[in-house]
C-alpha cells in the first residue's frame, strides 16, 4: 500500500482513481504524516468489512453480556440530553 498525501491527493485524484480502477493499486491517505484513511478497490473494501452471520451473534451477545455486567446507576437517554441542554 502506498501512501499519499492529501494534498497531492486533490492535484492527481482523476490519475489515482483510474489506477485503483484498472491496477487495483491501494493507497493510504496520510494528513501532515498521519494514516486518515484508504483509497482502494471496491472489492478490496468489501472484502475488509465483511463479516459472517455468526460472528456478528457472537459480537452481538458477548457485547449484552459485558452490558449486563455493568454496575451503577441507571440512567435514561430522556435524563442524559435533559442535562447536556443546560
Amino acid at each position: 500500500m502506498k501512501d499519499i498525501g492529501i494534498r497531492e491527493l486533490k492535484a492527481r485524484v482523476s490519475e489515482l482513481v483510474r489506477h485503483v480502477a484498472e491496477e487495483h493499486t491501494t493507497y493510504t491517505i496520510t494528513r501532515r504524516g498521519r494514516p486518515v484513511g484508504v483509497l482502494a478497490p471496491s472489492d478490496y473494501v468489501a472484502a475488509q468489512a465483511q463479516v459472517s452471520g455468526s460472528d456478528a451473534w457472537k459480537r452481538m451477545l458477548a457485547l449484552a453480556d459485558r452490558m449486563a455486567k455493568q454496575t451503577g446507576p441507571r440512567k435514561s437517554a430522556l435524563q442524559e440530553l435533559v442535562k447536556m441542554r443546560r
